[in-house]
């Protein structure tokens, strides 16, 4: 009976997770490393924030965090900026370092309480791996399953710095205030994402995100050298 019993939960114990949904509306777990980036370039005066997007919080050094978004998302006028966590924690932010041929911005916030970075992986994932999209939207906090693809390049892009990714259901892009969320594989962030290619009925049609093989050498050039070792603790 022993032999049975030590047999049936080495059987449990070897059952694998269930895949992720190709789309869920649930913001739980790492999930809730995901923010809503607001550049009130309003100056708070409604009917602001001019812009909304999307960003990850990547790493945390003491009362300090990082939070990792979209360069466009301050184009034109800057005013106040603030990170928003599901939970309903807000900090201010400002500008550590934008590209804006890269299409991507660092951010520092206040660090929140009780949620953990994810934190950025040591490489661009592969051709035809699964990564999951984050984004807020215009309304509500969205994750959806893709594939990695081949990019669709265009003039005035930067060589082998882009990722992209089709969506499993309906070929699913992103939406409009998506832009600066991330790429996960295996709960680190993969690429930075801005954006879409590719009309509705254009099979290659798929979602664009800077890799964290660029990701990570423009961080290192642009953070300072206590914040940048951070983020390297965080992604082991």
């Amino acid at each position: 009976m022993l032999e049975v019993a030590s047999l049936l939960v080495g059987l449990v114990l070897t059952i694998p997770s269930p895949p992720p949904e190709p789309v869920s509306y649930q913001q739980v777990g790492s999930r809730m490393a995901a923010v809503r980036v607001k550049n009130w370039a309003s100056g708070y005066k409604q009917p602001g924030p001019a812009v909304s997007g999307s960003g990850t919080l990547t790493a945390v050094d003491g009362e300090a965090g990082l939070v990792l978004t979209a360069a466009h998302l301050f184009e034109g006028t800057v005013g106040p900026i603030t990170v928003e966590f599901k939970d309903g924690q807000v900090s201010g932010a400002r500008i550590l370092a934008i590209d804006r041929k890269l299409d991507v911005t660092a951010l520092w916030i206040y660090a929140p309480k009780g949620i953990e970075p994810v934190p950025i992986a040591e490489h661009n994932p592969e051709l035809g791996q699964q990564v999951e999209i984050w984004g807020y939207g215009p309304k509500r906090f969205r994750s959806f399953v893709a594939t990695v693809s081949h990019p669709i390049p265009l003039a005035g892009d930067v060589p082998q710095t882009l990722i992209a990714a089709q969506g499993v259901q309906d070929k699913q892009v992103t939406i409009p205030g998506d832009s600066g969320g991330p790429m996960v594989s295996d709960g680190k962030l993969v690429a930075v994402h801005w954006g879409y290619r590719g009309g509705t009925g254009d099979p290659r049609r798929c979602v664009h995100a800077l890799g964290c093989d660029t990701l990570r050498t423009w961080l290192q050039k642009q953070l300072a050298p206590s914040v940048w070792k951070r983020c390297l603790v965080m992604a082991h």
